[in-house]
């Protein structure tokens, strides 16, 4: 996500309740990796954030360079956009869960099975039913810092109006690339929902929007979705739901841009194709061994 802040810019209390500064936790077999890494920050100070808050949120990887957003929905599967997999193979795609790092931490998986929803067209002009589960090859075993997010349900496909609708990821801090080398943080945006009307007014003739999509934007200027957030995982929380719930994955914010120039961001509705994501995860029960114990455990770190 682009964050365009001048020097003195400060997100005020309206935009989020949590202004007070976390510590964040990591791994005890990171802790002498990380002295150089400032372990506190303000959660509204540039969108940065703790993993803990947003356990779901993953960094799916292409040749072991991030390219997607995505989310756990089961011990053994991600929910991102399908457009992530256009011409790509399970080999050449892996997963990096319970680092907020986009580039190191936590744990690299590989990906065993990719299902594109059968509806989804690839060469379609901004096609339906842009969602895709991938299978990784071990299950994960849920921590603070990785677990899955609850669904919305088929007859609720839009984010309520109260509580907060935050969108997480690892996306281009810097106009229209992914860069190498960036030592690239999880971030999140609040965003709330742009009515239907008003988003085909803004695109007009430029995008057609589909029945299966809506529109959010942030709250705050300067914010919004860029290079690497496709895929990203739109949240619901409020008092009464503190382990959010999954309404939206992020396709296209329509302009180069990002931040500079934003436009609301499209997100397939997660609602809409509830059947078939629940029809994959039943038909493909979760492994008992875990992902974090065992002669096949995952590395903390493979890259």
């Amino acid at each position: 996500m682009l964050i365009y802040l001048n020097p003195i810019y400060k997100i005020t209390a309206a935009t989020t309740r949590r202004t007070a500064e976390l510590e964040c936790e990591f791994p005890p077999k990171m802790e002498e990796d990380l002295t150089h890494v400032r372990r506190k920050r303000l959660t509204t100070k540039n969108g940065l954030v703790c993993l803990e808050d947003y356990p779901y949120t993953v960094s799916v990887r292409l040749h072991g360079k991030h390219w997607c957003g995505g989310a756990i929905v089961s011990k053994q599967w991600i929910l991102t956009a399908a457009q992530c997999f256009d011409y790509v193979t399970n080999e050449e795609v892996s997963v990096r869960i319970g680092s907020v790092f986009r580039d190191f931490g936590g744990r690299i998986l590989s990906v065993i099975d990719i299902k594109r929803h059968p509806e989804y067209k690839m060469d379609q002009y901004y096609p339906e039913h842009n969602l895709a589960m991938i299978k990784v090859n071990l299950p994960i075993a849920p921590t603070s810092r990785m677990q899955p997010v609850g669904l919305a349900v088929a007859d609720s496909d839009l984010p309520p109006a109260f509580g907060e609708t935050v969108v997480t990821g690892f996306g281009s801090v810097i106009s229209g690339q992914i860069r190498e080398g960036e030592n690239q943080e999880l971030r999140r945006m609040i965003a709330q929902e742009v009515p239907r009307a008003e988003c085909r007014q803004i695109y007009g003739n430029d995008y057609s929007l589909q029945h299966d999509h809506m529109c959010l934007q942030s709250v705050v200027k300067g914010v919004a979705l860029c290079a690497g957030d496709t895929g990203d995982p739109a949240v619901h929380f409020s008092g009464l739901n503190r382990a959010g719930t999954l309404y939206g994955i992020a396709l296209f914010s329509g302009t180069e841009e990002c931040a500079y120039k934003s436009k609301p961001g499209i997100y397939a509705k997660v609602a809409y194709s509830r059947q078939w994501i629940d029809k994959i995860i039943g038909e493909s029960p979760d492994r008992t061994e875990s992902a974090d114990s065992g002669e096949n455990a995952i590395p903390l770190d493979m890259d």
